[in-house]
């Protein structure tokens, strides 16, 4: 569907900015703090988690800015502040900090203190702002106009345990600018603030400052054990260390002596530590290895920068085309048919080799995964409750991210650090997990009724479910749901080629085990007919993206419109509940491929648009509005503690917890009213630990 025939859908364009309601703040009930702690070069927020450096032995307050109501801000010095909160019924009082997820751990780690609602400026400046700058308290004051914090004190603080008269002096002025800056940035952005976000950034820091949750040690311990065991296979088999000579690889008589597993794993290290070594195995594998403006060259003087230092090797963790090299195949599989099994067959084992070299690399330079099941220990030990951390926000379109540095949106379902999380004595964790919730609104927002029909069908008993009807046409007979393998191709078919998935992506993404499934190799021309199929059959989705291009071409003109629940105006989609999506600074250039290509400016680096791109992220966006606003309406009942991509947790006494279940798939089946066509479904179950 071209854009001259898809945006006849779009009603007239009446730009309006949707309606939210403000938050109603208790300012004289508001509470604003800022702690300053001792700090030094081994015991840093840098290198510990929030939870690990607050409840580590070396923990000291030093002082505490603090501003009540109305009433002038003043900073308590280390000795007085326990008394000084004991003056504060929390019961009645709110708690407003910058990064509140560490104030407000202190105060109940270390006081007891659990306020009646937590505000924080640092997650609000991240659904305002997150296109435009950092959300930290110095750059979002300036951004607002608001002036800055005071520089050049805190550094001095580094490793003193008792703070000089001089210091102390210095460093309570700076905490105090730091209570006026917070409170000013939230006044600011209370005006375009809607009420039910900051009520969605109270429950994520209270799940964090406020935890219930336990953690089953043994079970994390085994999980320790296992990774240690992969990391150990994976380096000691993926390359033949005798090539290289020893003086390169092995320092020092000490090292030169170590044997076996130890030594092996040692070499592997350097040889993957070295951007050239790694650089060569890449290209043993027919790969150029990917490459960046050098990070060290930008920061150089404008006249320091020399051209042969420009470039650098693209290896980091958030290099994105590294990451995504075993996907790419079309970089290193120019030697293979992909219209013979026998090639395709080939390409998955080329790219579990690729993917080898990656995960080695990254084993070599993060050790996330163990690290994070170290947290777990950490945090769990001697039965102290797990803070469950997120980063309010820290998507484009809303979703949340890691926290902690132990991050829980990507716990395997299954997976052991999943299940080791357990509900606090007599009780269980209660799970809802919002079934194809993307699909659902995809087909709902763009007018494609037989998909959405087919979903409420499903849902109500019936009819065939959507994923049954989409392999009914791949096969050419009727699937049903004892034909596994035949509807599980259905399935990723319908929840995978919504946004423009081409085929070829389309061909990997089956060959390596969608969605957790087993591996189906198919040709490429075969991936190209069910692509095909899928936009036929699918032709309103189709014309969504092409509705999106104009929204794209709009958004860059400046034009408003709007259609269903979104409206648009320069660079902004505004959503039903107020926020925005932001595409700052969109351009369009002629690409490699002979076609226009869109890109916007994200802080500091510019990233791609395109009409299936923008699709993804309205639905993401509305998707994770959904979810939220459901979580925020049975939080009104139950405890909530943790929310994973689309599911909700929440905790009840074991006799209720049956109860607590059927309140939650109520809720998750409900529409907002802003789509109420929109069929939803939701389930899960409930145990003991986290295992629904």
């Amino acid at each position: 569907m071209s854009w001259s025939n898809a945006i006849k859908a779009v009603p007239p364009a009446t730009f309006n900015r949707p309606a939210f309601v403000r938050a109603k703040i208790d300012w004289a009930h508001l509470v604003v703090l800022d702690y300053e702690s001792y700090w030094d070069a081994d015991y840093t927020l840098s290198k510990l988690s929030t939870s690990e450096y607050v409840r580590d032995a070396r923990f000291k307050e030093h002082m505490v800015g603090i501003k009540i109501g109305r009433r002038k801000t003043k900073v308590v010095p280390h000795a007085r502040i326990r008394a000084m909160l004991r003056t504060i019924d929390w019961k009645t009082h709110d708690l407003l900090c910058h990064n509140t997820a560490f104030d407000g751990f202190i105060l109940s780690h270390h006081h007891g203190v659990v306020p009646r609602l937590y505000y924080d400026t640092l997650s609000m400046a991240r659904g305002l702002y997150s296109n435009d700058i950092g959300a930290g308290l110095d750059e979002v004051a300036q951004y607002l106009g608001l002036g800055n914090k005071i520089h050049n004190v805190l550094e001095q603080s580094k490793g003193i345990l008792n703070l000089p008269k001089q210091l102390y002096k210095d460093m309570a002025e700076y905490c105090g600018v730091d209570v006026d800056l917070c409170l000013a940035i939230f006044v600011k952005m209370l005006e375009d603030y809607p009420a039910t976000e900051l009520a969605l950034i109270d429950m994520t820091v209270r799940m964090f400052c406020d935890p219930v949750l336990l953690v089953d040690i043994p079970r994390v311990e085994k999980e320790l054990a296992r990774e240690l065991a992969y990391r150990e296979e994976l380096m000691t088999n993926i390359v033949d260390v005798t090539l290289y000579p020893e003086k390169e690889l092995l320092k020092g008589p000490a090292e030169r002596a170590l044997v076996g597993v130890e030594r092996t794993m040692l070499m592997v290290k350097r040889i993957f530590g070295s951007n050239e070594k790694f650089a060569d195995l890449l290209r043993v594998e027919g790969i150029e290895p990917p490459t960046k403006i050098s990070p060290a060259w930008m920061k150089k003087p404008k006249e320091e920068r020399l051209d042969e230092d420009k470039w650098a090797y693209a290896f980091a963790k958030d290099d994105t085309e590294f990451i995504n090299l075993p996907d790419d195949h079309e970089e290193w599989s120019g030697d293979l048919d992909l219209n013979k099994k026998a090639d395709v067959a080939k390409l998955v084992v080329r790219q579990a080799r690729i993917r080898a070299l990656v995960d080695c690399r990254l084993a070599v330079k993060s050790t996330t995964n163990v690290t994070r099941a170290e947290r777990f220990l950490t945090a769990g030990a001697n039965g102290m409750q797990l803070p469950v951390g997120y980063a309010y926000y820290r998507a484009h379109t809303g979703r949340f991210g890691g926290n902690n540095k132990m991050n829980m949106q990507n716990l395997t379902r299954g997976g052991e650090l999943r299940l080791s999380i357990l509900a606090p004595k007599g009780h269980q964790i209660v799970v809802g997990d919002s079934g194809q919730i993307e699909a659902r609104v995809n087909g709902w927002l763009w007018g494609q009724d037989d998909l959405i029909a087919a979903f409420r069908a499903a849902d109500a008993g019936t009819g065939r479910d959507a994923y049954c009807n989409f392999a009914d046409l791949v096969y050419g007979r009727e699937i049903n749901k004892v034909d596994k393998l035949e509807r599980f191709l259905g399935k990723v078919c319908v929840l995978g080629l919504g946004f423009s998935m081409g085929a070829a992506k389309f061909q990997i993404t089956l060959a390596k085990g969608a969605l957790g499934g087993p591996p189906i190799f198919f040709d490429l021309d075969r991936c190209k007919t069910i692509v095909n199929m899928y936009r036929r059959k699918n032709n309103r989705i189709v014309g969504g993206w092409e509705i999106c291009k104009g929204i794209i071409e709009d958004m860059a003109a400046g034009r408003e419109g709007s259609y269903k629940c979104l409206s648009w105006e320069k660079e902004k989609i505004w959503l039903p509940n107020g926020m925005c999506l932001k595409y700052p600074d969109l351009k369009k250039k002629m690409g490699d491929k002979g076609w226009d290509e869109w890109s916007y400016q994200s802080k500091l680096s510019r990233k791609k648009i395109y009409g299936g791109l923008l699709c993804e992220n309205i639905v993401q966006a509305l998707a994770r509005i959904i979810v939220m606003d459901q979580m925020i309406e049975i939080g009104r009942k139950y405890r909530v503690v943790m929310t994973t991509h689309d599911e909700i947790s929440l905790i009840a006494k074991t006799r209720s917890a049956p109860t607590a279940f059927r309140a939650l798939t109520k809720v998750m089946c409900a529409a907002p009213a802003w789509c109420a066509a929109l069929p939803m479904s939701s389930e899960g179950g409930h145990d003991f630990n986290y295992s629904k």
